[in-house]
């Protein structure tokens, strides 16, 4: 008898345990799947959603070539004056520091209205943001910067987020190549996404970073990096994403873009070329 009652409270205690233990576990497995929006705006610029994290991606740009997609004007006030749905925004990355990517007086308007959102971009879209913000010694702490030597990449966490800087060659000839490009490999709960900015998407750019092992659910890729088929080889090969995302498509030729992807034999893309629309990460 003098064994029993210590016997039950252990009996008691490992069921209390592992009644502990399966409500954490299934915590865990609700906020790692949390589900995960990547809203289209203009060009190449996101809004990407989840329960915990708002952030954006190459969108805080101004009309700055005529034949490249932007918002309306509304809607880029509403973004430089922290206003809904943006009122909430932990961070905005730049992949660069070029006009249809990245404004100065954009990206600081919001910072200087939100005390809570963090900017991120290359050392040269930085040194730009500060030469051409009139305020940027007041929101000068939350403003980072980071450029990998080239075919190099750099993890940092910024409001709770994991984000792999790659540095990647800017595609084209001089003088758009020489522009500090990065792109972001960015994980949220069990989900990754990568936008590549202006990459050029050949073996030389992508092979050091084996991104196809990264399991990545959303590759964000410039329209005009995914053909002929040999482009097709490589981004199978160097990134292997489930989904693509066909961003930087100008409006003379999104009539075309989706008869072009299909040619290719793509399918798994989607074109970026209705501004607002939104998709479910793996849904």
């Amino acid at each position: 008898m003098t064994l029993e009652i210590p016997m039950r409270r252990t009996i008691i205690l490992r069921l209390i345990s592992n009644i502990l233990l399966s409500t954490f576990l299934f915590q865990f497995h609700l906020l790692s799947a949390q589900k995960v929006e990547i809203q289209y705006l203009a060009n190449q610029g996101v809004f990407i959603k989840s329960a915990n994290t708002q952030l954006l991606i190459d969108a805080a740009f101004q009309k700055e070539f005529e034949y490249l997609d932007v918002l309306p004007e509304a809607e880029l006030t509403k973004i430089e004056n922290a206003e809904a749905p943006y009122d909430k925004m932990g961070l905005i990355l730049a992949t660069h520091v070029h006009g249809d990517n990245f404004s100065a007086s954009m990206v600081g308007g919001h910072l200087t209205r939100n005390p809570e959102t963090l900017f991120f971009g290359p050392t040269e879209t930085v040194a730009n943001f500060e030469k051409n913000f009139e305020g940027f010694e007041a929101i000068a702490t939350r403003v980072k910067a980071e450029t990998p030597d080239l075919y190099e990449s750099k993890t940092v966490i910024l409001n709770g987020i994991e984000i792999k800087v790659l540095r990647l060659e800017h595609l084209g000839t001089t003088p758009w190549k020489e522009a500090e490009n990065v792109a972001y490999l960015i994980t949220l709960g069990d989900k990754k996404i990568l936008h590549v900015g202006d990459a050029k998407l050949d073996v030389k750019n992508l092979e050091k970073f084996n991104l196809a092992e990264e399991d990545i659910d959303v590759a964000i890729l410039p329209f005009c990096q995914l053909g002929p088929a040999e482009q097709k080889n490589i981004i199978d090969t160097y990134i292997d994403p489930k989904q693509i995302l066909a961003a930087h498509i100008p409006p003379s030729g999104q009539d075309k873009a989706q008869e072009n992807i299909d040619g290719l034999g793509y399918e798994n893309v989607t074109i970026l070329t209705q501004q607002f629309r939104t998709i479910i990460v793996n849904q």
